[in-house]
């Protein structure tokens, strides 16, 4: 067991150990005085009684011989037994090893005598008819003791009075032995606690213990592995924690190797784009600088090339940051009330000559009256711009593209199917990220910069919508993206 596991049990069993003590210590102190009080109470009432019982046979003269009686009474109570007369000498003693009956010798006052318990004080409360008691240390009898006085009545007068004293001795052993039991069941409840806690340390130290291998593998990079939770409380709800955030810092690192990647990609994709066009230019511009270009017409046409590469890059210079501000969420276009059928009409009537040029026919089968969208109406343009550009380039001469839309319940579909080549089932998920082209060799330079398709999606998204693509090899696709309605 490891050191944490051993901390642990020491500390479980010293608390309950302590817990153990304190209850075993303040439970023997209420223990041992409310049994004294308890004790004390019955005994004094025990005495009160038997003097009681001996004053009121004494006083009606039916005990006889008393002395007989008194002593056998006395060896019972383990007490002392005196009969005084009113003026408080002793008549009769017997018990705890003294001896007295009346008549001859020295008469003996018990509020004068060296030791008694009793005061003059107490013998007139005696004579006013009152029982009075006392507890504590004589040295008549050389012990703690406890005294009951009662009054002995003949009538209605007290004409004397019956002291019954018994040794605390006999209480005092009966504290010890609970005192003792208390002792002995301290320490079986010390050993049930060493038991207790080896046991419940154990079962506490196990699942922290896992944690804490989980843990560490999760600083060493691995976040695969899961606590099992087999409780729900504080540990169970800790291992829960930390199953979770095992799953959030796995997402976490999958998301910046993913991320990682994409950077990877990114400048690879950046760099494949830009080769070319530079390569073009500096290809022309030695050969202008060599002389190589012999006629005005030969120098125009290198003009024209180089400037052609330069629109491309700064195209795609455009579109990354357009694309790059949209990834941040940069862009704070303003929504408006949107004429879908009015926008896709400007953008329509833009690409006519382009597609009449190629010998593409562009159809427009949208809806005349559409139900307005919240949209920004810049990039609402924007999308199909990119989208029917992207239809006329892949479409060969002869070919159609065609406009369509038609509304859903809460948003309306907008789709623009072209005749081209088609893209193959495994790859068309591919087709909305940055710089993916379906065949590399159909690309010439100068036909597009990868990244359309990629801030269509972005801008759709960014109107709440969704973008998706139905194709079919060598049969054309379809690129539909819908659009919440205003509501």
């Amino acid at each position: 067991m490891s050191i944490i596991s051993r901390s642990i049990v020491v500390k479980f069993w010293l608390t309950m150990v302590l817990i153990v003590m304190i209850i075993l210590f303040f439970s023997g102190l209420v223990q041992t005085r409310e049994l004294k009080k308890l004790y004390y109470n019955q005994q004094m009432e025990q005495l009160i009684k038997e003097g009681e019982h001996i004053s009121i046979n004494f006083a009606g003269n039916r005990l006889y011989p008393l002395t007989g009686i008194l002593k056998t009474m006395a060896d019972m109570l383990s007490a002392n037994i005196m009969i005084v007369d009113s003026e408080g000498y002793i008549k009769e003693c017997q018990g705890m090893g003294i001896n007295m009956s009346g008549g001859g010798g020295e008469r003996i006052n018990v509020a004068g005598h060296h030791g008694m318990p009793w005061k003059e004080q107490d013998l007139e409360s005696v004579k006013q008819g009152r029982t009075i008691t006392y507890r504590g240390p004589n040295s008549f009898f050389d012990k703690d003791i406890i005294s009951v006085a009662v009054p002995v009545y003949e009538g209605q007068q007290v004409t004397g009075a019956v002291m019954l004293s018994a040794p605390l001795a006999p209480i005092e052993g009966r504290i010890l032995d609970l005192q003792k039991i208390t002792l002995y069941t301290g320490i079986a409840g010390i050993i049930l606690a060493t038991i207790l806690s080896l046991f419940f340390s154990r079962t506490l130290s196990r699942p922290l213990l896992n944690m804490n291998m989980i843990a560490r593998a999760m600083a060493g990079g691995d976040y695969s592995r899961q606590v099992e939770v087999k409780s729900k409380d504080e540990i169970g709800i800790l291992a829960e924690s930390l199953n979770s955030l095992s799953l959030r810092l796995q997402d976490k690192v999958a998301a910046l190797e993913r991320l990682d990647q994409t950077r990877r990609e990114f400048v690879a994709n950046v760099s494949h784009e830009l080769r070319p066009p530079l390569s073009i230019m500096l290809g022309y511009t030695e050969a202008l600088i060599d002389g190589l270009a012999h006629s005005d017409t030969d120098r125009q046409k290198y003009l024209n090339n180089i400037h052609e590469e330069i629109l491309r890059l700064r195209r795609l210079v455009t579109e990354l940051l357009d694309l790059s501000r949209m990834e941040a969420g940069q862009v704070n276009a303003e929504m408006h009330e949107t004429d879908v059928a009015a926008v896709a009409g400007r953008v329509f009537d833009k690409f006519q000559a382009v597609a009449a040029k190629k010998g593409v026919e562009l159809r427009n089968s949208l809806p005349s009256v559409l139900h307005p969208v919240l949209a920004n109406p810049d990039r609402l343009e924007q999308v199909f711009i990119n989208l029917l550009d992207n239809a006329i380039r892949v479409t060969p001469a002869g070919g159609v593209v065609e406009m369509t839309a038609y509304e859903l319940k809460n948003e309306l579909r907008v789709s623009i199917s072209d005749e081209g080549h088609g893209i193959p089932p495994e790859e068309q998920p591919l087709v909305w990220e940055r710089f993916y082209k379906v065949d590399k060799s159909r690309t010439r330079t100068g036909e597009g910069t990868g990244l359309g398709l990629a801030i269509v999606k972005k801008i759709v998204e960014a109107h709440g919508g969704s973008v998706e693509i139905a194709s079919m090899p060598e049969k054309g696709s379809t690129f539909s993206f819908t659009i919440p309605k205003k509501l």
